[in-house]
């Protein structure tokens, strides 16, 4: 480039030596610094074809980059969207229909299995077990002076028989107040936090109408649909990365349990993780997305999915450099089969062998069986 320039400044020397020539010149002398101007400049082109001499060559190598296929263990996730569940949220409803006179708890609150969580107004059962008390005192009474006389002999057998169901007849239907009296209680079926109350004090409380909801947030666990192409893939015990994208938490986890059937709608079967830490503090139906490693191989050649071209028959090919005919850096056109991909990386399965040397920038301007030069920096 040196030599191009210093060409230049040569004739821009001589065109402003000949503006400052005499104008008084003849033609003669002007023909003649023609002359010896073309014998100058056909001097100064021999000396820079010698400048130039070996490295025409060098300069019209293409540049490209290098990406070597070094083996590695070649692994393939798919995602797959899941929920956070609990098989302890428990919707709570009264037993018997009546008005709500008290709340015991509120929500937010944490109450155990057995805890009274409302009473409901029970009042004509309590009169009803009144009347019957009444009634069992004085059955109860009957029947012991029938049992005396029928120890003694007195009496006949249906006197004290009649006595006797009599008695026990009014026992079971108090028995069966009582338990409806019981009824006229919420209780809480299990322990864990009241989540929400759907009914305030002096409501009328239909038996099996929602009352109230409790969540044992210590056994949650996420539930994902699974396709059924994976269902020969996903096993018990297989490890998996739970992602929560909301809270941006993430857990390693274990398939703990992988569902038997596949459902008819949607072509799905289930798998479940339960969530053994403690603390995270992960509420149910929160959003989840469960990485299945569906595919590992090991000792395996994956290249840049950019790399592998395709031509107009559909065939794939990529471009290598190799040794021929003593010349090192030669483009050589190789077809490959293709495995799957992810994040970027194709497996090839046929084709490249490992620590090729794939054409990496450039791999677009080279043709097959030329030669290039390798830089190291982006082109």
């Amino acid at each position: 480039m040196l030599s191009k320039y210093k060409f230049l400044g040569l004739l821009a020397i001589i065109t402003l030596f000949n503006s400052c020539a005499e104008e008084k010149e003849t033609v003669e002398q002007k023909q003649a610094k023609v002359i010896d101007y073309k014998q100058k400049i056909t001097v100064l082109e021999k000396e820079i074809s010698v400048m130039n001499a070996g490295k025409e060559e060098v300069i019209q190598l293409k540049p490209v980059t290098i990406y070597d296929a070094t083996p590695i263990t070649f692994n393939h996730f798919v995602d797959v969207p899941g929920d956070v569940t609990s098989n302890r949220n428990v919707v709570v409803a009264p037993e018997t229909t009546g008005r709500l006179l008290k709340r015991y708890v509120a929500e937010g609150a944490y109450v155990k299995r057995g805890q009274y969580l409302a009473k409901l107004d029970v009042e004509l059962v309590q009169k009803q077990i009144d009347e019957l008390n009444t009634s069992l005192e004085l059955a109860n009474v009957l029947f012991e002076k029938q049992d005396k006389l029928w120890k003694q002999g007195i009496g006949s057998e249906v006197q004290y028989l009649q006595a006797k169901n009599n008695k026990e007849s009014l026992e079971a239907k108090l028995a069966s107040l009582k338990e409806q009296e019981n009824k006229g209680y919420v209780i809480a079926p299990i322990s864990g936090k009241i989540d929400e109350i759907f009914m305030k004090e002096g409501e009328m409380a239909p038996a099996g109408q929602p009352y109230a909801r409790i969540v044992d947030l210590s056994r949650i666990e996420i539930v994902a649909e699974v396709s059924e192409a994976y269902s020969r893939v996903v096993k018990k015990g297989d490890k998996v990365l739970v992602r929560f994208p909301m809270l941006d938490i993430e857990r390693n986890m274990h398939v703990d349990v992988v569902g038997q059937t596949i459902n008819q709608v949607n072509r799905t079967f289930k798998i479940r993780m339960r969530i053994a830490e403690r603390g995270l503090n992960i509420k149910p139906n929160t959003m989840a997305v469960v990485r299945i490693n569906d595919f590992s191989e090991k000792n395996a050649v994956a290249i840049p999915s950019n790399l592998v071209q395709k031509n107009t028959k559909g065939e794939t090919f990529t471009y290598v450099l190799a040794v021929k005919d003593g010349k090192q850096n030669v483009v050589t056109k190789v077809p490959v089969t293709t495995g799957k991909s992810y994040q970027g990386k194709t497996l090839i399965t046929q084709g490249i062998e490992a620590n090729a040397r794939v054409i990496d920038k450039g791999y677009s301007e080279v043709i097959n069986g030329e030669q290039v030069r390798i830089v190291d920096y982006q082109i």
